[in-house]
């Protein structure tokens, strides 16, 4: 009999694990990790936090000490800088307009009241286009994307402030848009896979017994819940958490962590643990995997274009007799123009004998640039002060600084038209009225615009300046001659 039990209870405990592991198991929902997990963000650049040390004006410099952010690298022109007011209960906003050494930056406003110590930000944030696969689909199955958030003394993770920590949540601004840099991330700028809700939960604390001892800590819970009857299809899947500033919220990128090497982010610092988490329709843990990315500092290129200007002074298309420029025909003598000499020859007396050159110019100036001339004297015969005198425009009023038309030739006289060649936008000529002349001034302190314009140039602009000139039958016999000088100036 005795033996008999014996058998009996070896027999049981034999069985009862096979048993019970067969049918705990039968009952139990199987689950299995998702795969191909990642987080891509639209900019993994960390968030920048300094402090003041000092300031002047639109100078100010920051602290190189004991801070996240310990030199300007992580900064461009246009950035926009939040600093604290005095008492740090508010915030000014200003624009950065130059960076000049690791520490000094040059504001495009004075800074306000402030006071040394006082906290400088320029946040950081991204888009997060989380792709992953799922193995296990369950009804009315729940999705949360957990990202690491801050869980150190000092900071908090929901302020709109750049934590060392991990991402900042954003903060809610009372009466204020919920869109725009530092605004708490909206649930309705997360895009849901499945036809899922989209919900921003409070933070859950991971411990070493759900996970490596290198992924504890505090996250952010951002969820993805399914209808009951709806489960995913085992496709490739993707949660969109966040929106385009100008749209939306974004989470905060971290600012340099406490470990942080510049350029550099390791398992010491600036890398990030973010994790996939599986729950069925009562809120059971099925399955959790686990990522990382990293945050650096954004790369500044800065290149110089030195400025340039390219002036020409050329012969195209006015070196050919009874070619039409500036509305008259050249006159002989054309081939004998060059880019240093015009020469009339004898000229005919009692009518007009014109001649022409080409200028060009470019540059790559913001501003443009401006073409002025000048003679040094009115031509005047050599070795002798008879001169060939600047014209009036036969009496029309024709003086340097205005154009009329010159059609009459009893007088002697010397002067220029304009004529447009290839211009772009923006080019205004000297000249406006075709046919009009002026006199030119005398000494550069007389110059006057040939060419000029306030933009930069789309290519090389190009036009024409026609001489004429005009002896009357009673002017004195000789040969007479002056210097042009042209002044092409960019305006930087």
């Amino acid at each position: 009999m005795k033996k008999s039990i014996f058998r009996v209870l070896a027999l049981v405990i034999l069985i009862l694990p096979i048993y019970l592991t067969f049918f705990a198991n039968k009952n139990s929902i199987k689950s299995a990790p998702v795969t191909n997990l990642k987080d891509q963000l639209s900019s993994a650049q960390l968030s920048f936090f300094a402090r003041l040390s000092s300031y002047s004006g639109t100078l100010i410099k920051i602290d190189t000490t004991a801070n996240p952010s310990r030199i300007s690298g992580n900064l461009a022109t246009g950035d926009t800088l939040a600093i604290a007011n005095a008492g740090v209960t508010t915030v000014s906003f200003y624009t950065i307009r130059d960076i000049g050494d690791t520490a000094t930056i040059e504001l495009a406003s004075s800074i306000g009241t402030t006071t040394a110590s006082s906290y400088i930000v320029a946040t950081r944030s991204a888009i997060h286009t989380v792709t992953f696969t799922p193995q296990t689909a369950v009804s009315g199955e729940k999705w949360q994307f957990l990202i690491r958030a801050t869980s150190r003394i000092g900071e908090n993770l929901n302020d709109g402030i750049p934590d060392q920590g991990g991402f900042d949540l954003g903060s809610t601004i009372p009466g204020g848009p919920a869109l725009g840099l530092g605004t708490r991330l909206q649930a309705s700028d997360i895009t849901c896979p499945f036809g899922g809700t989209a919900s921003v939960g409070t933070t859950t604390i991971v411990t070493a017994s759900m996970t490596s001892i290198g992924n504890t800590g505090v996250y952010h819970v951002i969820q993805c819940a399914l209808a009951v009857g709806t489960s995913n299809t085992g496709a490739a899947t993707t949660i969109t958490i966040g929106k385009a500033l100008t749209a939306g919220s974004q989470l905060i990128n971290p600012s340099p962590g406490l470990n942080h090497v510049i350029g550099q982010a390791n398992s010491t610092a600036d890398t990030y643990a973010y994790a996939i988490r599986q729950l069925d329709s009562s809120d059971n843990i099925l399955d959790t995997t686990f990522g990382k990315l990293a945050v650096t500092e954004s790369v500044r290129v800065t290149a110089i274009v030195d400025p340039t200007i390219t002036f020409t002074v050329g012969t195209s298309n006015s070196t050919v007799t009874g070619t039409n420029r500036c509305g008259s025909p050249i006159s002989n003598g054309a081939v004998n123009s060059s880019p240093t000499a015009v020469s009339f020859g004898p000229l005919v007396l009692g009518t007009y004998n014109n001649l022409a050159q080409s200028l060009h110019c470019t540059t790559n100036s913001l501003n443009g640039y401006v073409i002025q001339a000048y003679e040094n004297r009115p031509l005047t015969m050599l070795g002798n002060t008879t001169t060939l005198p600047d014209t009036n425009c036969e009496g029309t009023g024709c003086t340097t600084t205005t154009a009329k038309a010159w059609t009459a030739y009893t007088y002697s006289g010397f002067g220029y038209a304009l004529e447009a060649g290839t211009t772009s936008t923006g080019a205004v000529l000297g000249i406006t009225t075709a046919g009009q002349y002026k006199p030119f001034g005398v000494g550069n302190g007389n110059a006057q615009t040939l060419l000029s314009r306030t933009n930069v140039p789309a290519s090389t602009d190009s036009i024409y300046i026609c001489y004429r000139a005009v002896a009357s039958t009673t002017q004195q016999a000789g040969t007479y001659e002056n210097s042009i000088s042209f002044i092409a100036t960019a305006t930087f």
